[in-house]
Formats: structure tokens, sequence, C-alpha cells
């Protein structure tokens, strides 16, 4: 049951100086711009953004609790249908949306924080958090991949019922309308993901005889209104692809033998074979992409392993991160803007590496003591300022990025699963 009280309410009308009521405008617009921050000549701009909300899933129940993160006080605890095995925040950050895939489902809650036009500035609203009736129900969503204002949510389909793969794209714009941008509906099951790039969206594709759940391809599909059109199938095969990333010139998928790299011109897109390195430990394989749309050398990580992957010199190396051969990772994230790389090691140091400056170590943060191996701590990224926020057992840790300390902490009393950051996003910290 969701509970809405007058006292939890208060809190979240209090959690900012300028409080309203309203709907919500949003625009849809071409990939990787920065969500529309508080205007540069209204004063105290950063101060009127707020530190936001922190979503948190119950791992045990069908409810995300919304933590108020100006006094890290509980603002409301919202049932869902069933336990959310992953939770996002929509595109613009209003909405935190809990995908539960083993019941096909994806439910969509407002997290109540928003901005509105109001002459030359822009007024920030503190509503109370509430479930939305927009509901996705497809076979098995599995992977969420914001770029710019829009999100391609990725259906895998079932092998044995005979379920094909499916596209939702969306928006914060479309989440209010409740309704998808534009929807394609695949020949077969697959293990796949999407790329938004513009009016395209580069997806995975897989035979309908193939063996195995993963793709070896990527299609190239254009958007038509409500719905797709295929414009091009590469041939460079991506066998086993899982993982996917994406650039201001390329976009790259994640294969068992190396990684695809499609480089856009324009219109033209053109795929070539970045090979795994001659001495990469038989077995190993990249599975993830992550790293800054302003450069182009994207992190790949091969179970706990890190790579350096190189768009334009087309190679692969080992990311040799580590300042002592000891330290292993025990998570790792980015930033809110993906300007640095976070490594958090077993001895409970946070690594910071620079995006600006290809990687490089910028500093280390000690957050707790020595970590055990099977530590499954969360890091979740403020895209309001330079503040991360660690999710460990029933602790949240708030960590001050810019200077480079733990600036606070707040106890949990339910076992936490994933969590998302909500509210609204600022300007990047620099201009390229």
């Amino acid at each position: 049951m969701k509970i809405i009280s007058l006292k939890s309410l208060l809190l979240a009308c209090a959690a900012t100086a300028l409080v309203g009521c309203g709907g919500s405008e949003t625009t849809i617009t071409e990939i990787e711009k920065t969500p529309t921050p508080i205007d540069n000549d209204h004063d105290n701009h950063e101060e009127e953004l707020g530190k936001g909300r922190l979503a948190i899933a119950d791992s045990e129940q069908a409810v995300v609790h919304i933590f108020d993160l100006e006094n890290n006080a509980l603002v409301e605890s919202i049932s869902i249908t069933n336990p959310a095995e992953y939770l996002y925040a929509s595109p613009e950050n209003r909405y935190a949306v809990a995908v539960q895939r083993s019941f096909d489902t994806v439910e969509f809650i407002d997290g109540g924080l928003w901005q509105e036009a109001h002459g030359d500035h822009f007024d920030q609203h503190a509503d109370a958090p509430e479930l939305t009736s927009f509901t996705l129900n497809s076979v098995k969503p599995t992977h969420f991949v914001p770029r710019g204002e829009q999100v391609a949510i990725f259906f895998d389909g079932n092998k044995d019922t005979g379920a094909n793969a499916s596209l939702s794209l969306l928006s914060d714009e479309s989440i209010a309308a409740e309704k998808t941008i534009a929807e394609h509906h695949f020949e077969t099951y697959m293990h796949g993901t999407a790329e938004i790039r513009g009016e395209f969206v580069l997806a995975t594709h897989r035979e309908i005889d193939a063996e195995g759940s993963l793709p070896d391809q990527v299609a190239l599909l254009e958007v038509h209104d409500d719905h797709f059109h295929q414009e091009q199938l590469f041939d460079v095969k991506c066998p086993d692809l899982h993982g996917s990333f994406q650039t201001d010139t390329h976009i790259a998928f994640a294969c068992s033998d190396g990684i695809l790299a499609i480089e856009q011109q324009g219109s033209v897109f053109t795929a070539q074979k970045i090979v795994n390195p001659a001495d990469m430990s038989e077995g190993l394989r990249i599975g993830s992409l992550k790293g800054s749309s302003e450069n182009n050398v994207m992190i790949g990580n091969a179970r706990g392993s890190f790579f350096l992957v190189d768009l334009i010199t087309q190679q692969i190396s080992p990311f040799n991160w580590q300042k002592e051969e000891a330290l292993t990772s025990v998570t790792y994230g980015f930033d809110g803007h993906n300007e640095h790389m976070l490594i958090l090691d077993n001895t409970g140091q946070l690594n910071v590496f620079s995006a600006e400056n290809n990687w490089q170590l910028d500093s280390r943060i000690k957050v707790f003591s020595a970590l055990a191996e099977d530590s499954k701590p969360l890091i979740i990224s403020s895209k309001a300022h330079e503040i991360i926020y660690i999710v460990h057992e029933q602790e949240v840790t708030e960590i001050d990025l810019h200077e480079g300390v733990v600036v606070g902490h707040f106890d949990l009393t339910f076992t936490p699963g994933k969590a998302a950051w909500l509210g609204v996003a600022g300007e990047e910290e620099h201009d390229h």
C-alpha cells in the first residue's frame, strides 16, 4: 500500500526554497544534449538545484523508498506491483523506473522534483512522489540505455514461450503522457541492447536459427513516427554481443573477440572490428563498456579486469589502475556527467580517474575500512552537484568529489536493492 501522510508531504515541500504545483514540460532533442539547467543569469542557481532525492528499492519487498537528500529524511515509501530487480532514473531524472524483469513489467514513479520556465529563470518544484499509472508490459525488460533526453528499453523476449524481443523508446515527456515515442518488434528473442543516435537507433540483431540468446550483429534503425524502419545491417560480426556505449562520433559494442566500433559521419555509419589483444587471458572478454561521450577511449570491464578501448588507434590495452598489486575492484561507476571514473577498491578507497586527462588517477578518497570480497556496494551519482552516494549494507555514505572527502552518512531500516538519483540536473563542470 502506498503511504501518504501530511508529514511526508511537508518534508517534500520543504526540500527546496521554491515550491510550486503543476505539470512539467520537456522537449525531445538530439542525443547527448545536457538537460536544461537553471539559467546562468539567475542568482544562486547551484543552491536552487538542491541535492535531489534518492530512490532505493527494498530488496525484500515490492516497495521503493524515496529520501530527501537535503536532510536524508524519508519522504515516501511507494508500493509497486513486484519487487524492483533494477531501478533507474529517467533521462531527465524526474522518474524512478522500476524494472521487474521476472514479471515482464516496468513501472514509473514520479520522484516529484522538476522545474518549469518562469520569465528569465526556472522555478523548482518539490511535490510528493507517486506511482504513475503508466506501465510497460513486455517480455523480460533488461537493458535500459539512456542517451540525451531519451532512453531505449530493450525487452529480451523468451525462447521457451516464443515471445520475440522488442524495443521501446521513451522520454520524460512521453512518460508524463503515458506513451512510448516509438516501438520495434524483432523476429526472434535475444539478450540485446540499443544505442540512440538522434533519429537513428543502432540495435542488436540475431538470426532466428542462431544458437544461444546473444546476438552477433548490429542493425541501423530509423525512427518513423511511432515505429522503426531497418536501414542497414552491418556485415562485421560481433559474436556473443553484450554491452555498448557511445561517444560523440562512435558507437561501440562488446563482442567475445573484441569491440565492434561504428563511426557516424552525418547519416553514414561505418563498422570496423577492434580485435582483442593476443595476450588477453583465454576465456576473458569485455562484457560492458562505459566512458565519456567526449573521449574516444572507452573503459571495458571484463569480469573485474579493466581495459582501455581506443576507438581512434583501434587498440585494446589493459587499464593498469592499481597503485598496489593487491588492490582489486569491488565496484565501479562514473560521476553524474561521466567526467570521472570511480573504482571502489577492497581497501575501502575510492579511486577517481579523469576523462579529461585520459583516465589518469586524480585522487584516492578513504571511504570504508577493508571491504569483504562478497561486498556489493552501489555507486549512485548526483547530476546536480559533484556528489556521489554509496549504498552499502544498510547505510548510505555521501562523498564530495570536488573536496575529496566523506561529508555524511545516513542509516536505512531495510535491506537495500538497486537505487537511483532523482532531481534537476546541473550544467557540466567543463566546457569542451
